[in-house]
């Protein structure tokens, strides 16, 4: 409630179990009573049961247990109101109509105090979000969003990575039940759970080992706790210190966290965050100039709709230099942009996404002497590895990327927030013994907008020495 007195939007990471939805029927109940001539809009992540069953449902408990304080008040289905500019209403996210249609529900909303809450907020789309923003240019305006914190991607998630919100959390760690070990809050998270799920999913950390973004320090109301496996076994009692998670669920569904890693990540936060400490710390010694005697290998995804943009990484082995973008799907303009660029550095060759418009780029760069290769990510893999072969050339490239981050300990990935964000979004599946990432067009969904830039990083990781015989243009005689 103080968060979303003082701040214009609120986002609140929650535990599995620890009152989220509950929160937020308090807190629109408290909005409601206290600021005059208020209006809230509540709305939750499609079923329409999250709306009507379970924020509505919390809703509808205050309302039986404080019956007096709505005495004034006209109680119906989805809404409670004092008078037409005042009240709390239930909103349905529609699941149909066009964008537009979609952002049109929740913008033109304006009163002297203005609340929205959204439930489920994550899954969520992002038209709704661009609606209530232009609901917020006035007024005391505010916006609580209360979600599972599963994935690092989306509006939400941008709201937080640019400083457009204060964040909340609310841990299993913190709940009365697990701090007292008495089920005050019935049907809520227990200390036996909690318990349970440290044993299950996590480990004490070694001596010696070094704490990462994966661990986290034991609370001091569970040293020495203990409880049974579902199966009856007792557990020994919790030791003081630091555990490791095993398991990503634990981080969202226990410490209201996002997971370090998730379940089945290709690329886990760790390896990036890693790649950019020693970005910085490579350029505050030498500035952004490549480690000498090194040779640069170029990766250009080529846009591929109005929307996307075309993307020039250069790789000097374990440097990534500042990517560069531009928009318009020009061949022409596009090949001679990327020439330039090529022209101007050491650089070996550039390896160029030819799939659809990008089919004509590099035939157009080659005939300007410049080495490029047609990569078709949806040819048959050149490589595999140990744990099975791969489903598409794209895969083995997102991998290569993957096993660089994971293993390479020069590798330094420049300030670049969206870079980031495509390289942690993709999950991985072994089927029939062939490894797949996650397809480009689920990534598009999620991110709401195509990877462009991690594609040309993983386009660096490209080799074909049947090219032009394993000769560049730059080894060809002056003859």
């Amino acid at each position: 409630m103080e968060s979303v007195r003082d701040y214009p939007v609120t986002v609140a990471r929650s535990a599995n179990a620890t009152g989220k939805t509950h929160a937020a029927a308090r807190v629109a109940v408290w909005f409601y009573k206290v600021f005059p001539d208020s209006q809230v809009y509540t709305a939750a992540a499609p079923p329409e049961s999250n709306l009507r069953k379970l924020l509505w449902g919390e809703i509808g408990s205050v309302i039986e247990k404080h019956h007096e304080l709505f005495k004034p008040d006209t109680v119906i289905n989805l809404h409670i109101s004092h008078s037409a500019k005042s009240f709390v209403t239930g909103v349905t996210i529609p699941m149909s109509g066009s964008e537009s249609q979609r952002e049109a529900k929740f913008s033109g909303k304006h009163a002297p105090y203005l609340l929205f809450i959204i439930d489920e907020g994550d899954a969520v789309t992002d038209e709704v979000y661009r609606g209530i923003e232009s609901c917020m240019s006035g007024g005391h305006a505010r916006l609580l969003i209360m979600f599972n914190p599963r994935h690092q991607s989306g509006e939400v998630h941008h709201m937080e990575r640019d400083g457009r919100a204060n964040i909340v959390k609310l841990s299993a760690f913190n709940h009365p039940n697990v701090v007292t070990g008495k089920d005050q809050i019935p049907g809520a998270v227990t200390r036996e759970t909690t318990i349970r799920r440290i044993n299950q999913w996590c480990r004490p950390l070694a001596s010696g080992e070094a704490i990462d973004l994966g661990c986290f320090e034991l609370p001091p109301c569970l040293i020495g706790q203990t409880a049974r496996s579902q199966s009856g076994v007792e557990y020994p009692p919790l030791k003081a210190g630091s555990y490791k998670i095993m398991e990503p669920a634990f981080s969202y569904m226990v410490l209201g966290e996002y997971p370090a890693q998730g379940t089945n990540q290709l690329i886990s936060n760790e390896w990036v965050s890693g790649a950019r400490s020693r970005w910085d710390a490579y350029v505050s010694m030498h500035g952004e100039i490549p480690p000498v005697g090194t040779c640069a290998i170029a990766g250009l995804d080529v846009g591929e709709f109005g929307t996307d943009s075309n993307v020039l990484c250069f790789r000097y082995g374990g440097f990534v230099e500042r990517l560069l973008s531009w928009g318009g799907l020009d061949v022409i303009a596009t090949s001679d942009r990327a020439v330039i660029e090529y022209q101007s550095r050491d650089a070996s060759g550039v390896n160029v996404d030819a799939t659809g418009v990008g089919a004509g780029v590099s035939p157009a760069m080659q005939r300007q002497e410049c080495v490029a290769v047609p990569v078709k990510v949806a040819s048959s893999p050149t490589q595999r590895t140990e744990i099975g072969e791969f489903y598409i050339l794209r895969d083995q490239l997102w991998w290569s990327a993957r096993e660089w981050l994971r293993t390479d300990p020069s590798a330094m990935l420049p300030p670049d927030e969206m870079l980031i964000e495509e390289l942690l979004t993709p999950t991985y599946s072994v089927e029939r013994g062939k490894i797949r990432v996650m397809a480009k067009a689920t990534m598009r969904e999620l991110l709401k907008r195509s990877p462009d830039r991690a594609d040309a990083l993983c386009l660096t990781f490209y080799s074909d020495d049947s090219f032009f015989g394993g000769l560049t243009f730059k080894e060809f005689p002056d003859d």
